[in-house]
């Protein structure tokens, strides 16, 4: 049995990627390796590219590199249903560098309800309805923060929100336990509050891609 609060954990984004490498294929096997020419090093994260629909635009951490090829850590790729087999070539890019994230005051994880397709049939005597799932809610994450526009945090979330592009965000559990997720993200500047309150911003992560989770070394 396991209970773990939310007290301690600690978050960053990516404040920059190198630039992409390819990689030339991928097996199907737990965890997947990827072949590339170089390498990246041993627990880098990387941002994934592939042609494969269910790993591509997801975040992994390498592992056991040679010469030419790596681990994508927890990642399981066996499935050829999931993942037909020669077809996951595609990039990575490594995270170079992060911004923490302090004075965080909350942290909201909204969407991901499945949706079904609702029907029976005419035949039916009993007009039993039957369902089918079809797709899930986007999800996002809504972190609040205190006012400060000092904090590095507070110019990497401007810029962010004006690039528009991706970020890797990190969650860091206190069991050590640590969540990576994909995300577009979205930051007002403009503080808000209430009278006897902090003055507060809120940072918006859309996510792309489920999170992946890795447990303390």
């Amino acid at each position: 049995m396991s209970s773990i609060f939310i007290n301690g954990t600690s978050y960053a984004i990516s404040t920059a990627l190198a630039a992409a490498m390819p990689m030339t294929a991928i097996t199907n096997a737990k965890p997947a390796v990827a072949s590339a020419a170089t390498p990246p090093a041993d627990e880098s994260i990387l941002v994934l590219k592939s042609a494969w629909t269910n790993l591509n635009e997801t975040v992994a951490r390498s592992a056991n590199a040679d010469a030419d090829s790596f681990e994508l850590e927890g990642v399981d790729t066996t499935s050829t249903v999931l993942y037909p087999a020669a077809g996951g070539a595609g990039s990575f890019q490594a995270v170079t560098s992060w911004v923490e994230l302090d004075q965080v005051r909350d942290v909201v994880m909204a969407g991901g309800d499945q949706q079904f397709f609702n029907y029976q049939y005419v035949e039916d005597p009993t007009s039993r309805q039957r369902q089918k799932p079809t797709f899930k809610n986007a999800m996002t994450m809504t972190v609040s923060l205190d006012y400060d526009p000092d904090k590095p945090w507070y110019a990497a979330l401007i810029e962010a929100d004006r690039l528009r592009e991706p970020v890797v965000v990190r969650g860091v559990l206190p069991n050590g336990s640590t969540l990576f997720y994909y995300a577009y993200p979205s930051f007002n500047k403009v503080p808000v509050g209430q009278v006897n309150e902090n003055l507060q911003n809120t940072a918006v992560f859309s996510l792309i891609a489920d999170p992946i989770r890795y447990e303390a070394a």
